[in-house]
């Protein structure tokens, strides 16, 4: 539960960094208004049908494998939005995105709900909530506010680095779930 709560929190951390200058970077890469909200829907919609395949796979094979795999594909959807040239290719990082952030949020809430006991569970969730959402979601925005000032403001090549910035954050939750969650496997009593 720990190493899921520490790598929750990172990822929401990137997250908030990253979301309010998505849509503009998208935009200032060509994409119209129509375009940028296709590019959101189509990646959810993938993730969405994936859905029940991405459950079956946490039950066959145990969560930290595709925990895994969600994280790696959260690190290359970052790794394309800040090589994209043009808003094309930022759909395909979208798609990787919501792809690897339903796989990863299936493994957590897998982790989660099995290694807190019943009587734990719902204060164990609202303290990783808490530190995700609450401290760590706050900050995001702060640092990245600064990082695009650093940068250049708000263009391109001011915001290309915090896709970088998720990307480095990325590897390290990767690192922490590889090395410290353990590959246990839940079966039905």
């Amino acid at each position: 539960w720990k190493v899921t709560v520490a790598r929750t929190s990172l990822d929401k951390f990137t997250y908030q960094m990253i979301f309010p200058y998505l849509s503009i970077y998208i935009v200032a890469l060509g994409a119209s208004a129509t375009q940028l909200g296709m590019v959101n829907s189509v990646g959810m919609i993938m993730a969405g049908l994936l859905g029940p395949f991405i459950g079956w796979l946490i039950d066959k094979n145990g969560p930290k494998r595709l925990y895994v795999i969600g994280i790696s594909l959260l690190a290359l959807s970052y790794l394309t939005y800040g090589i994209a040239s043009v808003w094309t290719v930022t759909l395909i990082a979208m798609m990787v995105y919501w792809v690897g952030h339903s796989i990863s949020t299936h493994s957590c809430a897998t982790v989660c709900g099995n290694c807190l006991a019943n009587k734990d569970r719902a204060t164990g969730m609202m303290i990783c909530e808490t530190l995700a959402a609450g401290l760590l979601g706050m900050a995001g925005p702060v640092l990245a506010t600064w990082m695009v000032s650093q940068s250049g403001g708000v263009n391109i090549g001011g915001i290309r680095p915090l896709f970088y910035a998720g990307l480095i954050i990325t590897i390290g939750t990767f690192i922490i779930v590889l090395t410290q969650l353990s590959g246990r496997k839940w079966t039905k009593e």
